[in-house]
């Protein structure tokens, strides 16, 4: 999920969606109202996601989200101009999917009672906070970047194990599998074919999950590679995998590999069997898979996993696991779709027992970046039975991944968090948040919201903690990617990278001196 003019109503928006001879003053002309509008947008969008209000999105906004939604309603009757049938696996695929219909599902005056409804009734802008009111002194954590020195784009991947800093970096050009000693220094470089999301390691090598080609299109290009004393290919291809997990689900004593395939418009969650041939075993279908947490959820001794879809179907999954890789799968959260969910963590935050839910809201780039009121963290409480209570919110332009953990050893769990365009929208307060935990009887879900005087324009993608010089306790490690700075912005950023170093940092934990 690294990325992904304004239209009016009238001749662009609806041109968009229609292919008839009609005039532009016929266009603009519906049989129905814009109440009826309404309701026809009821019946239709909610076939694939909680309907969206009116309200929840800019005007201009709208316009740019509105032509796209109409090809699955099959009113895109250009879509061959589309982008994604430009290129011909993707149009092959996407043709024999259905999921775009080849008739309309509707009529045109239909459609424009839709449109004129959204685009007539929803607000120009959207208020969010001016500028959030905390802390920026960590007074517990002292800000390090590595020396280490690169240009743009950034990372994909950024993990500290066994003394080392691990990297996946990437350019317009080339892509490594990195690793530094704890001082930032060089220690080995390994050429990759496209973008390192993830990395497992078993049996003395390690396995490689790489995205593929970094634009979104759904022609399968992402892979496994195993690497020990060289690199091999194990899978091929993958729908544009995000996150993978190498465990036996089947107890056979072989462990597979799960794989969430975030795709574009396709997509699934897929495990790979490795025992005698490598198989593919599909467990769920649908592009937006982010990412997975496996667990023994209920002690019968196979392993379960929870699952965050992102996309239209917005939504945290658990599939339990019933014997020879059949799981029954069951909905835990489902979140409005235009959140842009990106990750969850799965802890228990009130230590009753039970894992409650923490997710980040903050994908912004498919139609534009605007301010959003709804982009932030969100912390679910586990009521049991499987069921998912939300009881705190806090707002964060961008919002794009949480590292929660008990950082000050006071035996409960704090946050840390980054949002990921905050620096883009000018909101460089919330780049970097660290909610300290201050729960207690009379306030169950207390956070005390902290920030830090980071450099402009920093654009962390990637969160992550370990205990980085040994002393006992967490530090946080923030990781760069400025893909989603504008072009001056991202010149002056490469320079800073080139010259200083600092696309990881390190926020060290001086609670243990």
């Amino acid at each position: 999920m690294l990325n992904k003019g304004i239209l009016l109503i009238g001749i662009t928006l609806l041109a968009a969606c229609n292919s008839s001879n009609k005039n532009v003053e016929q266009k603009n002309k519906s049989a129905y109202s814009e109440l009826e509008g309404e309701q026809l947008a009821r019946n239709y969008c909610s076939d694939c996601h909680d309907f969206p209000k009116v309200e929840i999105l800019p005007r201009d906004y709208w316009g740019r989200v509105l032509p796209s939604m109409g090809f699955f309603l099959g009113m895109g009757r250009d879509k061959y101009m589309f982008a994604d049938y430009l290129n011909p696996v993707a149009r092959e695929r996407l043709s024999a999917s259905g999921l775009f219909p080849e008739s309309p599902l509707m009529s045109i005056e239909k459609w424009i009672a839709i449109n004129n409804y959204y685009l007539h009734n929803s607000p120009l802008e959207l208020h969010v906070e001016e500028t959030l009111q905390f802390d920026m002194d960590l007074k517990q954590f002292s800000v390090e970047s590595l020396p280490w020195k690169s240009t743009h784009e950034g990372l994909s991947y950024l993990n500290f194990d066994n003394g080392q800093y691990e990297l996946g970096f990437y350019n317009e050009r080339e892509s490594y599998y990195i690793k530094l000693d704890d001082r930032g220094r060089e220690l080995q470089k390994t050429k990759i074919t496209s973008p390192l999301v993830d990395v497992s390691k078993k049996n003395n090598g390690e396995l490689l999950l790489l995205m593929g080609k970094l634009n979104n299109i759904d022609e399968p290009t992402g892979e496994i590679l195993s690497k020990t004393d060289s690199l091999q290919q194990l899978i091929y291809p993958l729908e544009r995998p995000i996150n993978f997990e190498v465990e036996d689900f089947d107890n056979d004593g072989v462990d597979d590999i799960l794989v969430a395939e975030f795709g574009k418009f396709l997509g699934g969650i897929n495990i790979y069997t490795r025992k005698d041939t490598i198989r593919k075993l599909k467990i769920h279908s649908g592009s937006g898979p982010v990412k997975t947490i496996v667990k023994d959820v209920n002690n019968d001794g196979l392993k379960d996993f929870y699952v965050l879809i992102a996309q239209a179907d917005e939504s945290v999954y658990l599939f339990l696991n019933t014997g020879n890789l059949n799981f029954d799968k069951k909905r835990l959260l489902r979140l409005p779709a235009h959140y842009g969910t990106t990750n969850f963590e799965l802890l228990d935050f009130d230590g009753d027992g039970d894992d409650d839910l923490i997710c980040s809201s903050g994908d912004s780039g498919d139609y534009g970046m605007v301010l959003k009121p709804f982009h932030g963290i969100r912390l679910f409480e586990n009521l049991g039975d499987d069921q998912y209570e939300q009881v705190w919110f806090h707002t964060q332009q961008g919002a794009y991944g949480t590292a929660s953990a008990d950082y000050d050893n006071d035996g409960d769990i704090d946050i840390a968090s980054i949002g990921y365009s905050a620096s883009y929208l000018n909101k460089d307060k919330e780049l970097f948040i660290y909610f300290e935990n201050q729960s207690n009887k009379n306030e169950k879900w207390r956070f005390e919201p902290h920030g830090y005087q980071g450099n402009a324009n920093d654009c962390w993608i990637l969160i992550t903690s370990a205990d980085v010089d040994n002393d006992g306790d967490l530090d946080i490690l923030l990781g760069a990617n400025s893909k989603v700075l504008n072009q001056e912005a991202k010149d002056i950023k490469s320079i800073e990278w080139r010259e200083q170093g600092g696309m990881v940092t390190v926020l060290k934990n001086n609670l243990i001196k």
